[in-house]
């Protein structure tokens, strides 16, 4: 899939941030700006009173990184 702005991705978080979300190891963001095919910004939708505006990020698996949700059938 092609990033565009508004889409929903899973943003794996990292290490340091996990106090701030709750200790969640995933959530989900919306792109808000596309760099390149692999490279976002993200407003981080948490469940907590804080917003999470993550910049450059890029696709993978690994922490800081950005994936498409996984649809389970």
């Amino acid at each position: 899939m092609k990033p565009t702005i508004g889409r929903i991705v899973i943003f794996n978080v990292p290490e340091g941030l996990k106090s701030k979300v709750n200790f969640a190891d995933q959530l989900p963001a919306i792109i808000v700006r596309v760099w390149s095919a692999n490279v976002v910004n993200l407003k981080v939708i948490t469940d907590g009173p804080e917003d999470l505006w993550i910049t450059s990020v890029i696709e993978g698996s690994n922490e800081n990184n950005w994936g498409w949700p996984v649809i389970e059938q």
